[in-house]
């Protein structure tokens, strides 16, 4: 209500100078005392201080009050992403999620403070036309006419901007979530060579974005076009109808001059009448957005019950679960019950729906039918880890307070000890994101670790086991989980595929098509002699044949067992099976704690603890090369043309109004009627700079709109070619929020606020210059009054711009946070819910937007301070005008008089905005500065050169040389491998094995390229590959990487995106790689759509998703991860016998995490510091007790 008062004070004094400067003129002309004519000029000038005044301060409770609902929104959306259901998930990708967050609530925020400053709009052209009656009676109706013809006008157009900006949005969105899975998966992309059938799918995005946004820019000039044909249209027919309707009528200095400034304030209340509509179609789009997402399904708390039978903890009657409200059940006839303390394992196949069961019990899944109960706090470690950006010791902590003593213990138990001795900083060391600089057992280790702390009643482990090495996993088991572990009195369900720990838990539950197949202890599953003994036999067997490889073949040594196992009793089998568990422990963790590389192996480290770099952020005047870069995209003779159109749209409205003013001072004839031949020519001279005025304005938001637009194409287009072209240690030290926020926000504001920013600082501009002309040829002596006004302006602006720049980058780079927070949280979502931790992520998401929000309305505060000086200076003008008026009385004609200070009353409003303008034009241009930042990135290697391409049937033999070769992972680093010599035969199958930081990874990378070489060369069929190009190279090259990388998309596109081979040639691969018949089943086949980062698929079916894309390249070399980490041992045993046959003749390199699994290899390479240490064939090396390789193959129990 104070600020409705606050608006009716402002338009009510808005109507005075009018008055006033009727009064002036009349003065002018009168012989009235002199005293009058200051006393009238006092009354302007205070009169403006005064709704100054009142506009400041209901701008600043507007502003305060639009603040307040975009953080109401924004932590809206992050509440209502932590209850989402699974279902609705799948829906929002994590770039549409954060895009609503940061164009969708900027939306709803703009015109909440539009909305409420244009609620006087309509009171002041009411309170206009009142006036105007008094002035020119009836023929003010003509201008009524017009205003009411020009609304349905504007409406059509609006209907047609508002579907535009519904399919815009929705082209936004789709970018985003793409440009999301590119960044998460861009080292796969790299590896495959894949980034140009990316960036093309990219790119037509786009494109389909930007021919819309160049048809919502077209309606938009359509609607500029009638707003700024509006006043004169209004003027010109009620001068028109005021002359006609009586010949007696005269159009005297008085009438043409108060009603040309009326028609002036008209034309202010009408011009953000279109910034309005325009923001009420996009924001319309934004709120049905919203509403869409707020009203999506939510997990349903109450379909897991707390009610159990006594002595149990969990408990599942008939429990049948599916993923969708509606959809096809996953789980079915579950029932399950589990005391207190027990441990349970869970075993089955890849996609048996052994996962899900621990999402049943979280309330993750729709509940179909039955009962679920869970009584007591629950801990969840899930089978791809989570982790936070923030150190190792926050991540374990996670919302626990420290207690040095138990955080010391879990650190020991869970194996991270070793690691904090070698990563910089200990456990101080950040971790970046998605735990980038961690390998894959350290962040699962991680992930056990922050479960443990939390000490919770029910502990739910998804494979945790998985990700590490064999000997790691029986001392995470015995330490951890185990009965003798930290563990021991909690209640323990395991999902595993390491059958070896299962002699040791109290119950299995085998699952087979989402059903509870067999259940029991160890003894009575292996008495039924079901599927479970099978699978029991299997791990047996195949354990037997990696352990004997080196005395005999596989085949035999499987043949030899296989008759063993039909004639062992039961006991006999477990007995076995415990005696393959004895191992020495401690000294196996002291020396092959990880599977992977520390952060010195992987990315190296520039400071003590510290990876992600700190956002540059960019200080003093944006540089004219940032509006030169833009202007240059715009094309300069499309900038050219557009100031001509609006200086061509100023100099007519000038030229009308000074012909006005001639027009004012004809006199009538002796009878005191008009002069009708010489009405007609004011008439038509009037009328055709008025057509000329709307023509000039349509022609140039016309060619803006051109320009703006290509301009945004041309500036998307370099930063997406840049980023992707970027070596990946930017990857590894950039947050992923922190480059979706350029491809996000700053791309927004360059498409949809720039062009309006643009446009208001023309018109602006050159209003401020026709001003100055018209008050200086009316009275030249203003020019001497008003040039320290005019430096008092530039002062301000000058200091204004400076803290206003530097408060819009504050914003922009304490915005990143949230939305890095936000992608987090998300990706996390399950494991906050497990651990009922929302309250505490919602709280560190309010604080962000709270500390974005300071930012945000410091700068309000700043225009505040710049409104209320530049309204005061604008006083000045027009106090000046009214002195000179005053005091030159008797020189100067009436309508003169009222031509000066017509355009001096204009002027505070034109200076204002001007200032303004050029103010946010210069905030909303960092955009182009933080844009411009990222389009100048430093590239990796040329993708092609056409000089040096090799053959393409190269590499024929897949022979491998390292000569001399060092490396490091940026300038200033150590080396990460030390001058390696080393030669690979045609179809050999090397393994190469190392401790925590030996190098193992840093060599494969080093032969992608990934990294580059410091000094020798890699040769391959005795081509150096650092004189090709990265595609020539690694498009023939195959890796099937350790973490399977997934896009939305179709199956085919996943497995063959640049569409290089035929169906039948997917389908052959799919077959070899054991997927036929999943696929077959599908029924879209490789149609089937695979939802974002493959979260419709289980682990081991994207593991094998990537066995097929290495089966449809078959290179001559093919690099392994530990690629069966994450499927079962039948599905493993199943990969390992494709790869030997299908690969038979391909060089093969193995980076070996666990030793068994390359026992039967032509050769083994040792490294340790980045320098080979051994190299011979498995058996020799074996047969040396003195030999590293021994010690490890002793460490993880492959010999006695």
């Amino acid at each position: 209500m104070f600020g409705l008062g606050l608006e009716v004070i402002y338009s009510l004094l808005r109507i005075l100078p009018p008055l006033v400067m009727n009064l002036m003129i009349d003065f002018v002309s009168s012989n009235e005392p002199v005293w009058r004519g200051f006393f009238y000029a006092a009354i302007m000038f205070v009169s403006a201080i005064i709704s100054s005044i009142c506009m400041n301060h209901l701008i600043y409770f507007v502003i305060s009050a639009a603040l307040k609902i975009k953080s109401a929104l924004i932590t809206a959306i992050y509440r209502k992403s932590l209850k989402m259901s699974s279902s609705a998930r799948r829906n929002y990708t994590v770039g549409e999620l954060v895009n609503l967050m940061a164009v969708d609530a900027e939306k709803i925020f703009n015109l909440s403070m539009y909305l409420t400053l244009t609620i006087g709009a309509p009171l002041r052209i009411f309170f206009t036309i009142v006036l105007l009656w008094q002035y020119l009676g009836p023929a003010c109706l003509a201008g009524v006419v017009v205003i009411l013809v020009v609304f349905p006008l504007t409406g059509i157009f609006a209907s047609k901007m508002r579907k535009v900006q519904e399919q815009q949005m929705e082209k936004k969105d789709s970018r985003l979530k793409f440009m999301n899975e590119i960044l998460s998966g861009i080292k796969v992309l790299k590896l495959y060579a894949w980034e140009l059938p990316f960036i093309n799918q990219v790119t037509g995005i786009r494109n389909e974005e930007i021919n819309l946004l160049r048809t919502y820019a077209f309606n938009n000039a359509g609607v500029a076009f009638i707003w700024g044909c509006a006043p004169f249209m209004i003027a010109i027919t009620s001068f028109v109808t005021f002359l006609l309707i009586d010949e007696n009528n005269i159009l005297d200095a008085t009438t043409a001059f108060v009603s040309l400034t009326l028609f002036n304030m008209l034309r202010f209340s009408l011009i953000i009448l279109p910034d309005m509509i325009s923001n009420i179609v996009q924001t319309r789009v934004s709120v049905h957005r919203l509403n869409n997402f707020f009203v999506c399904e939510e997990l349903n708390p109450s379909c897991v019950g707390t009610e159990t039978d006594e002595g149990e903890v969990i408990s599942v009657n008939k429990g049948t679960c599916s993923w969708e409200t509606h959809g096809e059940a996953v789980l079915k006839n579950i029932n399950l019950h589990i005391k207190t303390g027990q441990l349970v394992a869970i075993v089955g196949q890849v996609g048996s729906g052994k996962s899900s069961i621990l999402s049943s019990l979280l309330g993750e899944m729709y509940k179909l039918s039955g009962t679920l109960n869970i009584k007591g706090t629950t801990a969840y470690v899930s089978q791809q880890a989570w982790i936070q950006n923030m150190t190792l010791k926050q991540n374990i902590l996670f919302c626990q307070p420290l207690n040095e003593k138990k955080y010391k213990k879990v650190i020991d138990k869970c194996c991270l000890k070793p690691d904090l001795m070698i990563l910089p900083g200990g456990d101080e060391v950040e971790i970046g994101e998605k735990g980038v600089n961690l390998s894959g057992g350290q962040k699962q280790r991680v992930n056990l670790a922050r479960a443990v702390y939390q000490d919770t009643d029910i502990y739910l482990l998804d494979d945790p086991l998985s990700a590490v090495d064999s000997h790691v996993a029986r001392s995470l088991f015995h330490h951890v989980i185990g009965h003798n572990g930290l563990l021991q009195k909690k209640t323990r369900i395991l999902v595993t595929h390491n059958l070896s720990v299962l002699p040791d838990v109290d119950a299995i539950i085998v699952i087979k098509n989402g059903q509870i197949e067999e259940s029991g202890t160890y003894k009575e599953l292996l008495a039924k002699k079901g599927s479970f003994s099978e699978l029991v036999r299997e791990h047996m067997r195949k354990e037997d044949s990696e352990s004997t490889e080196e005395e005999s073949t596989i085949t035999n040594s499987c043949e030899l067992d296989t008759k063993l196992l039909q004639e062992s009793t039961e006991e006999e089998v477990e007995m076995r099976v415990r005696n393959r568990k004895r191992h020495k422990i401690e000294a196996s963790l002291k020396k092959t704690i990880s599977r992977e590389l520390t952060r010195e192996d992987k990315i190296g480290v520039h400071d003590e603890g510290l990876l992600v770099e700190e956002e540059k952020m960019e200080l003093g005047k944006v540089k004219s090369s940032v509006y030169l870069h833009y202007l240059q995209n715009a094309t300069y003779p499309l900038v050219f043309l557009t100031i001509l159109g609006y200086a061509g749209f100023q100099a007519c409205e000038v030229g009308a109004n000074m012909w006005l003013s001639k027009w004012s001072t004809d006199e009538p004839l002796p009878d005191g009627s008009q002069d009708i031949p010489l009405r007609n020519k004011r008439l038509i001279v009037y009328a055709v700079l008025g057509i000329s005025e709307a023509l000039s304005i349509l022609f140039g938001t016309i060619i803006l709109a051109i320009g703006t637009v290509q301009a945004s194409q041309e500036l998307h287009k370099r930063m997406l070619q840049c980023v992707i072209r970027t070596p990946m240690t930017f990857f590894d030290t950039t947050p992923l929020g922190r480059i979706l926020n350029r491809f996000g926000k700053d791309v927004d504001v360059v498409d949809s606020q720039l062009p309006m920013n643009f446009d208001g600082v023309l018109d602006t501009t050159l209003a401020v210059i026709g001003t100055a002309v018209v008050i200086s040829i009316s009275n030249p002596i203003f020019i001497a009054a008003a040039i320290p006004v005019f430096f008092i302006y530039y002062l301000i602006q000058k200091i204004f711009i400076s803290a206003s720049r530097q408060m819009k980058r504050l914003e922009s780079v304490t915005r990143s946070p949230i939305y890095n927070n936000f992608s987090e949280t998300i990706s996390g979502a399950s494991s906050i819910r497990a651990y009922g931790v929302q309250k505490y992520f919602i709280e560190r998401c309010d604080e962000r937007i709270d500390v974005n929000q300071n930012c945000y309305f410091l700068g309000m505060c700043i225009n505040r301070w710049l409104a209320a000086r530049l309204d005061f200076l604008g006083c000045c003008i027009v106090f000046i005008a009214s002195l000179l008026a005053a005091t030159g009385r008797g020189t100067v004609s009436p309508g003169v008089v009222g031509l000066s200070l017509s355009y001096a009353l204009n002027v505070t409003e034109v200076f204002s905005w001007l200032v303004r303008m050029s103010a946010e034009l210069e905030t909303k241009i960092v955009s182009i500065e933080r844009i411009d930042e990222y389009s100048q990135l430093s590239p990796e290697a040329p993708w092609d050169i056409e000089s040096t391409k090799p053959h393409k049937l190269w590499p024929s033999k897949g022979l491998v040389k390292f000569v001399n070769y060092s490396t490091r992972y940026r300038e200033g680093l150590d080396m990460v491998l030390k001058n390696i010599n080393l030669e690979v035969t045609q179809s050999e199958k090397v393994g190469i094995v190392g401790r925590t930081g030996a190098g193992k990874s840093s060599l494969t990378l080093a032969l992608f390229r990934i990294i580059e070489p410091a000094d020798g060369t890699i040769l391959i069929d005795n081509i150096d590959i650092t004189v090709i190009g990265l595609h020539d190279l690694r498009s023939k090259l195959t890796i099937i990487p350790q973490d399977p990388v997934l896009f939305t998309g179709t199956l085919r596109i996943n497995i063959d995106p640049n569409n290089e081979f035929s169906d039948e040639d997917v389908w052959q691969a799919l077959e070899h790689s054991h997927l036929k018949e999943f696929v077959s089943t599908l029924q879209e086949g490789l149609s089937h759509h695979v939802a974002e980062g493959g979260e419709n698929l289980s682990v081991g079916q994207k593991q094998l998703v990537c066995l097929a894309r290495a089966l449809l390249r078959k290179t001559k070399v093919l690099v392994l991860d530990e690629a069966t980490a994450a499927v079962d041992l039948d599905t493993d045993c199943l990969i390992q016998n494709t790869i030997r046959k299908e690969f038979s003749q391909c060089t093969i390199i193995t980076i070996a995490h666990r030793i068994n699994t390359i026992m039967d290899y032509d050769r083994v390479i040792v490294m340790d510091e980045g320098v080979i240490k051994e190299n011979g064939n498995p058996t020799e090396l074996l047969s040396n007790p003195e030999s590293l390789f021994y010690s490890m193959a002793k460490d993880a129990n492959l010999i006695d």
